[in-house]
């Protein structure tokens, strides 16, 4: 499972945030924290293949950095 310290957020059009990899810019699917994605209801810990799009301040909270 991804931990926080291997993403980065990158704010979409919608004004949330996408969490992507940090090496390889791709999306993560599954998150390591307590947190539920943008539109769904199943934590970041259950498997997304659409990817994991947080709210900014779900994003922040975590320690998540933005660009």
């Amino acid at each position: 499972m991804t931990t926080i310290n291997e993403v980065f957020g990158r704010i979409n059009s919608e004004g949330n945030v996408d969490i992507l990899f940090a090496d390889s810019g791709e999306s993560v699917t599954r998150l390591d924290a307590n947190v539920f994605p943008v539109g769904s209801d199943f934590g970041a810990r259950y498997d997304h293949p659409e990817g994991i799009t947080l709210t900014r301040a779900d994003a922040e909270s975590l320690g998540i950095d933005i660009e």
